[in-house]
């Protein structure tokens, strides 16, 4: 009997992943229902590091996404499991707002850590060429309703292919990363990917 190789769309990044959006949301509106500035001062602070732990999780997913991508790839002409976008309607606005938003977020961000905490939120240019990498890679995957194998994956140009033992690495910390739930810790192996 021959058994059917496939692999999965998501390795397990979603359980460390909130959307983004919906998650600061909440919290802005927990921080809003304050009239008062110490109060909401207080608040944010007190929310400050579950924000910080969202945005980092939230472009280490973008970066997993990008590692899988290309370590699936080569694996050959494989089915993918579990990709809850197939066969849904593709709209680009629509698949890259999340992505528009993280990145306008870190403004925000920097502004609300300087109102509320004093302090300086250092936007990292590394983060930014993550997201608009992934963004890339969604329209060109026009949002992954059509993806059923790893052959239908399409990579952004700036994206290579490393060596076979890079690409272990690549699998090795994304085991890591999963178990872990430090998405952003994905960025150590970024450099095997990007030619940026």
């Amino acid at each position: 009997m021959t058994e059917t190789k496939t692999v999965l769309f998501d390795p397990g990044y979603a359980q460390h992943t909130t959307i983004l959006s919906i998650g600061t949301e909440y919290i802005y509106a927990s921080i809003n229902q304050f009239k008062n500035f110490g109060q909401k001062k207080m608040k944010f602070k007190m929310f400050y590091p579950q924000i910080e732990r969202m945005v980092n999780n939230n472009i280490g997913f973008c970066l997993g996404s990008l590692l899988w991508a290309v370590y699936i790839k080569t694996l050959g002409d494989i089915k993918i499991e579990g990709n809850p976008c197939l066969g849904g309607t593709y709209d680009k606005n629509e698949v890259v707002e999340e992505v528009d938003f993280s990145i306008e977020f870190f403004e925000k961000l920097k502004k609300d850590a300087k109102y509320y905490l004093g302090t300086d939120y250092k936007i990292n240019p590394l983060h930014i060429d993550i997201l608009n990498l992934y963004k890339e890679f969604l329209t060109l995957n026009c949002g992954f309703v059509n993806t059923n194998s790893t052959n239908d994956v399409q990579l952004p140009a700036k994206i290579k292919t490393p060596a076979k033992e890079e690409l272990e690495k690549i699998n090795n910390k994304i085991k890591e990363v999963i178990e872990s739930g430090n998405l952003l810790d994905l960025t150590e192996v970024f450099g095997l990917i990007y030619e940026g």
